[in-house]
């Protein structure tokens, strides 16, 4: 029976489906044999008694009388009325006192008068048994019992009346045949087909594990739906399948590079996973520990410990921390933490346990020591105190001396400026009264010349040209002295404000003018053009002195590093509006630029790419000290090698 349980579910659908038809055809025809034996029984016979019984008591009516006055012979010749009935074998007719009175049998029923005994188990009413009926009943006359009267009914053989039936059977056989044939193939070419097409795609996906198959759309029937709810789940299982690669990937990723030593035993303590970190404690030449025991990978102490451990975390169900230790690849005894915990599946069962071990030796000897060096800790608490009291004396006279060191270079720088401003006018003056001293010269020889001859007697031509000459002598005489006055002038405001760093209203134009004049002679003979774009319209209140300083030290550092080796150049002060009481102050050359690796240190103090060549390293750093702390500003600088440096100044116009 289980053999052919399984040969029907392993069987073909399409196999099935034409043996479902054929099964259903039988069935259809077994029913209606069963349908034709139901009438036989539950109609047929039922009709046949009642009739049996209506033909009997129109015969108890005519052999009441011959029962009653004892007339066997009448009552023979009645019986004998029933040979007409071609379905009558025989009938009995008894006395009161159950004895035979009549009897009639058909010739070839045979056994008439065995037939006629009183049954031993005598009942009125009927009984089938065979292919007969046997019916008895009472006779009475007026309201007594004078007799009984037995009749048996042949029924017709069970092969004959199915042969009544053949042909009924036959059509419904038939009609059913055709029927089960045109269902199978419609079937066929509306589900056996689609499910067909469906498996081949499902048998691919097995097979190939390609994700990306999809059965072709059909209808919009159950087969159609089932084919779009295959594909869906195709593409949902695309979706997790990548989704699991990429988390297997991350997972495998964290294990196999982690630091900590990561593994999974089954509940006999049999390793399934271990990461790279495991292995590399491992003795040389130890062979994998996937598939072995503790005890087939360490000594059997530690082996006993790690299964203690392991049992208490299986059997309680929960995680537990140990403190547990293990050779290394080359002996030494390393301690570690591990975490231990259980790995549950679906159903709530623990299927393994899974660990993850930190060495922690490295801090249980940084334990050890402290434990040893908290006997005498005050006196290392002294120690260290006296050591760090120590370095911040020598710090504080280290800064003490840097300090010094440094405002030493910075009156160092400024009495450099201050010589170079002092050589500068004293250069510019030279030129003005060596003029003016030579024209008073010649103006003293050409006036004693012009004596003797008046003494001689002079024409009028003489008289004229000396007296053009006195007028463009002293005209020379007088340019060169206003020249001299400008020039102090400027000298004097410039050391005033240099002086006294006060605060005063002054025009950006002046003083940027003032500043280039007490600068010509740096740049007059090196070939660099200074220039200045400054609108007179500027206005400020701040502080001068401090302003012309960041001025005058921009201008140095561009003719010190920017055309190093260049005999020719140009350096551009300009101003402008930046927005409502600020302006800004840029000033710009055109050399070599700034290294972008020395971009964030150009204003360190001592920062300098000319030590020990004239460069100091303060020039950017005062300046920057006076933009953000007297100017109250900020400055920026851009710059591209080749190409030049910008420094510019936002600056407040009232400080």
């Amino acid at each position: 029976m289980n053999s052919l349980r399984s040969y029907f579910r392993n069987l073909a659908l399409q196999r099935k489906l034409l043996l479902v038809s054929v099964l259903t055809t039988f069935a259809a025809l077994l029913a209606a044999l069963l349908a034709l034996a139901s009438y036989d029984v539950v109609v047929a016979r039922p009709r046949l008694v009642q009739d049996l019984a209506a033909r009997m008591e129109l015969l108890s009516l005519n052999l009441d009388v011959d029962l009653n006055f004892g007339d066997r012979n009448a009552a023979t010749r009645t019986l004998e009325a029933l040979r007409s009935s071609r379905d009558i074998d025989s009938a009995c007719l008894f006395d009161a006192g159950h004895k035979v009175f009549a009897q009639y049998a058909r010739r070839g029923a045979g056994g008439a008068q065995l037939r006629c005994a009183w049954p031993e188990q005598a009942g009125m009413g009927h009984r089938f048994h065979g292919n007969s009926l046997t019916m008895m009943a009472a006779v009475h006359f007026e309201r007594d019992v004078v007799g009984y009267l037995q009749v048996d009914y042949a029924l017709p053989p069970l092969a004959e009346r199915l042969r009544q039936y053949a042909l009924v059977l036959a059509v419904v056989l038939l009609t059913l045949l055709i029927g089960s044939l045109l269902y199978s193939l419609s079937l066929r070419r509306l589900v056996t087909q689609p499910l067909l097409a469906l498996s081949r795609v499902a048998d691919r996906v097995t097979r190939e594990q390609r994700y990306d198959l999809r059965v072709p759309p059909g209808s919009d029937d159950e087969v159609g739906r089932l084919a779009l709810a295959f594909n869906t789940m195709l593409a949902t299982t695309a979706e997790r399948n990548s989704a699991l690669r990429r988390s297997q990937s991350l997972l495998h990723n964290i294990v196999e590079k982690s630091s900590a030593i990561i593994y999974v035993k089954d509940l006999e303590g049999r390793y399934l996973l271990v990461n790279e970190r495991f292995r590399m404690i491992l003795a040389p030449g130890a062979s994998d520990p996937l598939g072995h025991f503790d005890h087939e990978v360490f000594a059997p102490e530690v082996a006993r410990s790690f299964r203690v451990n392991d049992l208490a975390v299986i059997e309680s169900g929960h995680a537990y921390t140990y403190e547990e230790t293990a050779p290394d690849s080359a002996g030494q005894i390393r301690t570690y933490v591990s975490e231990k915990f259980p790995l549950i599946d679906e159903h709530g069962q623990t299927w393994a346990m899974g660990g993850v071990s930190t060495d922690i030796s490295d801090r249980k000897k940084s334990e050890l020591e402290l434990i040893q060096y908290r006997n005498h800790l005050e006196e290392l608490v002294q120690v260290r105190t006296a050591q760090m009291m120590e370095a911040n004396r020598d710090l504080a006279e280290s800064l003490e001396t840097l300090r010094r060191a440094q405002d030493e270079l910075v009156r160092s720088e400024k009495l450099a400026a201050l010589g170079s401003l002092v050589a500068g006018v004293a250069h510019e003056l030279n030129t003005p009264i060596g003029n003016s001293l030579l024209a008073v010269s010649t103006l003293i020889d050409q006036t004693t010349q012009f004596q003797k001859q008046c003494a001689q007697g002079i024409k009028r031509s003489t008289l004229e040209t000396y007296i053009t000459d006195v007028n463009g002598g002293g005209q020379i005489v007088l340019r060169n002295l206003h020249r001299a006055v400008d020039l102090v002038a400027s000298f004097k405001q410039v050391a005033v404000d240099r002086a006294t760093s006060q605060c005063r209203e002054f025009r950006l134009c002046d003083l940027a003018g003032e500043i280039l004049l007490v600068l010509m002679p740096t740049f007059k003979n090196s070939g660099i053009l200074v220039r200045q774009d400054v609108p007179q319209t500027i206005l400020m209140h701040s502080y001068p002195g401090p302003f012309g300083q960041v001025l005058i030290n921009l201008v140095n550092n561009s003719l010190m590093h920017a055309f190093e080796g260049r005999r020719e150049g140009e350096i551009w002060i300009s101003a402008s509006m930046a927005e409502e009481a600020w302006v800004e102050v840029t000033v710009r050359d055109n050399g070599a630029g700034i290294a972008p690796e020395n971009m964030s240190r150009i204003y360190d103090p001592f920062f300098t790419t000319k030590l020990g060549r004239g460069g100091s390293g303060l020039g950017l750093n005062i300046v920057y000290n006076i933009v953000y702390g007297v100017l109250g500003g900020k400055i920026e600088v851009r710059s591209e090698l080749g190409q030049g440096t910008s420094f510019i100044m936002t600056l407040p116009t009232r400080v």
